[in-house]
């Protein structure tokens, strides 16, 4: 195999291999970069065993076609700093690599083709929908941020549910003490059809949505064992997760007793205040809503002190207090762009949920902390109090 590699171009393509492969500090087949040489152009492919890419390389002339497994450790730094704007890549049927960038040269050892293993294909698989690139990457974003990104038990923990109805997809996570759902449009998704795939494959799928273009379409496409996200010159596959997600819909409530629509930026600067106080005692943030005297947020924790916030916002319904975890509270708020926060509950024992105003495109619901009789009774003074 023999290569012109155009530097800047090539590393564009580069990155996303490597961004799949195994450890980069790991000597082993699966910290290396296939490259496949043809008269059509470069082909690369990387996999961690867990979630595996085909991408089109570009900036690179083919001079003799072939194969080779490049290892990462220290070749890819030499490819980011080679002196000269391109570069010449040889590798023998040996596999003994030559790198000629202007006056320098560089030899190194790649792997045998053979070991490397054999990459599942979209092909023959079934259709779950297109979606733009930046609408995918908005949905992972807010649909996974109750998922776990560790190891957990039952899977669907650590997982996402993929699920297409009515031109709609919906991507939903929870840890059993939240539950987020992010729901985008999408084109050619018809049937109602669903998948679970885990958080460490959606990770690394997000950081390569990340070096696309925002416009380009996505396909979704599954079979048995994998999902495929398909972009032009661009294949990444997730492996699918053999586990039931719970059948969330059930418990999403249809009416609330009490609402709230309060200023995005000003909610968040106040529990991030009040976060400050609880988050290393209990992290108990207490919202105490009610009808024509607005939102006051507080949180007491005995060795440091207290905070109380006031808010002023839209409340209807009935006076509600009820005790939430401060991290996960900012967290659904956060992941918002608008510029108002609704906030819906069902009294005290009830779940909060949280959404832009109008839009249910994003939801999250967090469930209530119990609160103490020295609490309710603060909450009883504070509300006296103002």
């Amino acid at each position: 195999m023999r290569v012109n590699v155009d530097k800047v171009n090539f590393l564009k393509s580069w990155g996303l291999a490597e961004r799949s492969a195994g450890s980069s500090g790991a000597m082993n087949i699966f910290s290396s970069v296939r490259m496949k040489a043809d008269i059509n152009g470069v082909e690369l492919q990387a996999t961690d065993i867990k979630t595996s890419i085909i991408c089109k390389a570009q900036g690179v002339t083919v001079i003799e076609p072939g194969e080779a497994v490049i290892p990462l450790k220290g070749v890819t730094e030499l490819f980011r700093k080679a002196g000269s704007s391109d570069f010449m890549l040889q590798v023998d049927d040996e596999g003994h690599a030559v790198m000629n960038s202007g006056k320098s040269r560089y030899r190194f050892s790649t792997y045998p083709v053979g070991d490397f293993p054999k990459l599942p294909s979209s092909d023959g698989g079934e259709l779950l929908c297109s979606i733009e690139a930046s609408k995918l990457q908005l949905a992972l974003d807010r649909g996974t941020l109750c998922a776990s990104t560790g190891d957990e038990y039952p899977q669907y923990l650590s997982s996402a549910y993929f699920e297409t109805m009515d031109g709609l997809i919906n991507i939903v996570s929870t840890d059993k003490r939240r539950l987020a759902i992010c729901r985008s449009e999408i084109t050619d998704g018809g049937d109602s059809k669903s998948i679970l795939l885990p958080m460490k494959g959606l990770k690394e799928l997000q950081r390569v949505l990340g070096l696309l273009e925002p416009s380009l379409m996505i396909k979704i496409i599954f079979d048995d064992s994998q999902a495929y996200f398909v972009a032009e010159n661009v294949e990444f596959a997730v492996r699918r997760v053999e586990s039931k997600f719970p059948a969330y819909d059930k418990i999403l409530p249809t009416s609330f007793s009490t609402t709230a629509a309060i200023d995005r930026l000003e909610l968040i600067a106040a529990i991030e205040r009040v976060d400050v106080v609880v988050r290393d005692y209990n992290r108990i943030l207490i919202i105490n809503m009610e009808p024509d005297a607005g939102c006051v947020l507080s949180g007491r924790a005995p060795e440091f002190g207290e905070a109380v916030e006031n808010i002023q916002c839209e409340v209807g319904g009935n006076q509600v207090a009820i005790g939430v975890n401060s991290k996960y509270f900012h967290d659904a708020v956060k992941v918002l762009d608008d510029q108002v926060t609704q906030l819906l509950f069902n009294g005290s024992d009830g779940h909060m949920m949280v959404r832009a105003k109008e839009s249910d495109s994003f939801v999250c619901l967090v469930a209530p902390l119990e609160l103490t009789k020295e609490q309710l009774e603060r909450i009883d003074i504070e509300s006296v109090s103002e």
